[in-house]
């Protein structure tokens, strides 16, 4: 192991510019720890009282298609034993690895089919990702700056409406974030336990690959590996503890891709050519969603609220410590490549969503932690930086309230507009229901900007007295009644992104032994709305522009219907329930060709019609 030079990284120990004089070019050692003493650690207390936030509200609302799709095949993967195959309404499905579907399916197993089996993986994955967020802090910056980053993290925007949702991308965070731990203790930092240290990030890579596939391992690998090579450490780190870690990762994950590609034989080409490379090259059909650029570089730093204003602070300060010292050795050098991986490699891609940036907001916090860590001493360029930052952060939030009235109110286009441009495919258009929620939005939204812009005000006028600690307590409670009015805007919204109330309307229409003909969506996994809710298979209208697609494999092939096939069926002795998008227009009229239509009922976003046998 090579010998590393050490860091007092003490945070009194700055100049005006937050430069801190450099002794030396690596990590500190992160002391002492034992059992006890990591329960009485601040970082543990921030995580338990950020908690409940979290966890105590996940059964509602009902699940958004892409959630669905996931608690979905988790189910099937119960009711049918396969735990290696995914399927989706009884059709391979093979968008992602199955670590949170084995998740899900444990969470069901215990808890039942509910939201809170599905959601809480996510939820306990960013909790989880909080305190790894604190180990990393105390290595690299010391151990105010360790809880200092974790309260940013769990208090930042983004984490909490992704972590609480069911999805993989928090537990690929989770993942990401424990290989970065795991070469911080393993290989910057030499200790008698920097061998097992360096075991925990092999254990991350697998996580990760197990979790979101190529993806996941090469962004925690291409951090890790862009840092070691900057550094000037990559022959030291390439070694025999390196060597002797690939097979834990192999161990990992290796096993399911192989029982995957031996129970389906074009398993790998579908996986890792469609899924991964034609998706970031953008040559698959139908094409993915991208978000555009500039909405989503400006969304990359929106994640951080609260703490947003200080971001190109926390950056500037970041780039002056390493050019006061060895520029490519300092501790910096790691969060900064860290965000520089996330944004480069998904501002590259044509597969772009808008928490795609979610790997990145660890380092943000780091960062934010570490300039927290200097603004809590006090002195002038403190309270200037501080002051600075709550200005203009009660300025936007103003212009917020201001906003939140013109676009909820006489502006509505612009929200039909933006998500025209940004989520086509999203089914959100300009509608009377549409106008009437964003009525509802209006006046509660209003009211939480302003109440932020008071907060923030209060935060200001503790910081121009010089009292940091209390503006970082303020900025960091503003949060929960944030947070309390997002999850009361996801109940609001949730007719619009959910299938639960067509399910319904489908459960009570149709018996076990009737046939639902569900209109083929523009992506497959939206069909798992119906048949999570609905608990049962649905045949599919088939849309021509999808046909021969290699993506839209038609298994099992009898459930696939053209237009032809429904009108038979639909004049057969056999009751039919079909649903379809309002979205798409109405088929009452095709269908009443082949007999006698009943209209079921409508939601806000299907209607669903009977043959009224």
């Amino acid at each position: 192991m090579m010998n590393v030079e050490r860091i007092d990284s003490s945070p009194s120990k700055t100049d005006a510019s937050g430069a801190a004089p450099v002794e030396g070019d690596s990590p500190r050692p992160a002391g002492k720890t034992g059992f006890f003493r990591f329960f009485r650690h601040p970082v543990l207390w921030i995580v338990l009282a950020v908690a409940p936030f979290y966890l105590f509200d996940l059964s509602t609302p009902a699940f958004n298609d892409g959630e669905c799709m996931y608690a979905e095949i988790a189910r099937e993967m119960r009711l049918t034993g396969d735990w290696i195959t995914p399927h989706l309404n009884g059709k391979r499905h093979f968008d992602k690895p199955p670590l949170l579907y084995w998740l899900i399916g444990l969470g069901q197993n215990v808890l039942g089919e509910t939201e809170y089996a599905a959601r809480m993986w996510a939820a306990l994955a960013t909790l989880g990702g909080a305190l790894v967020v604190g180990a990393i802090g105390r290595s690299l910056y010391g151990a105010r700056a360790a809880w200092l980053s974790t309260l940013v993290f769990i208090t930042s925007l983004g984490p909490h409406l992704f972590g609480k949702l069911a999805m993989p991308d928090l537990p690929l965070v989770f993942c990401i974030t424990l290989a970065i731990l795991g070469y911080v203790r393993g290989f910057l930092i030499e200790s008698p336990a920097s061998g097992r240290w360096s075991l925990l990030m092999f254990v991350g890579f697998g996580l990760a690959t197990l979790s979101k596939g190529l993806v996941g391992l090469g962004l925690s690998s291409a951090v890790i590996g862009l840092h070691a090579i900057l550094s000037g450490r990559l022959r030291s780190f390439l070694t025999l503890r390196f060597a002797s870690g690939i097979p834990v990762t192999a161990a990992i994950a290796v096993p399911w891709y192989v029982a995957a590609a031996r129970a389906n034989p074009d398993f790998l080409g579908y996986f890792f050519i469609r899924e991964h490379l034609m998706r970031f090259t953008g040559e698959r059909f139908p094409p993915d969603e991208c978000v555009a650029l500039p909405v989503f570089l400006v969304l990359t730093f929106v994640w951080t609220f609260p703490w947003l204003s200080l971001v190109p602070q926390a950056l500037w300060r970041a780039v002056r410590r390493l050019k006061a010292g060895p520029f490519l050795k300092g501790v910096d050098l790691l969060p900064l490549v860290w965000i520089g991986v996330v944004v480069l490699l998904f501002s590259a891609s044509k597969s772009r969503l808008e928490y795609y940036a979610m790997p990145a907001i660890p380092a943000f916090a780091l960062l934010l932690g570490r300039l927290w860590d200097d603004l809590l001493e006090p002195g002038p360029a403190s309270r200037r930086t501080l002051a600075t930052a709550l200005g203009v952060m009660a300025g936007v939030m103003v212009l917020a309230a201001f906003a939140a009235f013109a676009v909820f109110g006489p502006w509505q286009e612009v929200v039909f507009r933006f998500y025209a441009t940004s989520w086509p495919t999203s089914g959100w258009i300009e509608g009377p229901e549409q106008a009437a929620l964003l009525d509802r939005l209006r006046i509660p939204s209003i009211a939480s900007m302003a109440g932020l812009a008071v907060f923030t005000v209060a935060a200001l006028v503790a910081a121009l007295k010089s009292r940091p600690k209390v503006a970082l307590g303020i900025t960091a409670v503003m949060t929960a009644p944030l947070f309390l009015m997002i999850h009361w805007g996801f109940l609001v919204v949730e007719p619009f992104h959910s299938s639960a109330r067509t399910a319904e309307i489908v459960t009570r229409a149709a018996s076990p032994e009737d046939v639902v003909v569900f209109q083929e969506p523009y992506e497959y996994m939206w069909t798992s709305g119906i048949t999570y809710y609905a608990k049962r298979y649905v045949h599919i209208l088939k849309d021509p522009r999808f046909e021969g697609v290699a993506s839209r494999l038609r298994e099992p092939p009898d459930r696939f219907l053209d237009g032809a096939g429904l009108q038979r069926l639909w004049a057969s002795g056999k009751k039919v329930v079909f649903v379809g998008e309002t979205t798409r227009g109405d088929l009452a009229d095709f269908l009443n060709q082949a007999g006698p239509v009943t209209v079921v009922g409508r939601s806000a976003i299907h209607y669903v019609l009977s043959n009224g046998k």
